[in-house]
């Protein structure tokens, strides 16, 4: 019997890769794991999901202004 199940393709480099695969042991939502550069992930968590990458790159993100 074939099962099927809705999600979206995510196209990453590898770090933000292992950042997902790290977020995944919390909460499964990786469906397949591609290659390096190609998650399968469930739709419902797609938004969870860039909120985490949006708020690692603001935090790994130079801001010259606060360096003075």
């Amino acid at each position: 019997m074939v099962k099927a199940l809705k999600g979206t393709l995510i196209e990453c480099d590898p770090a933000a890769r292992e950042v997902l695969l790290k977020l995944n042991t919390k909460d499964k939502f990786i469906i397949e794991d591609l290659d390096s550069t190609h998650l399968f992930i469930s739709s419902t968590h797609l938004e969870r999901v860039q909120r985490a990458l949006d708020e690692l790159m603001d935090t790994n993100t130079y801001d010259p202004s606060a360096a003075q």
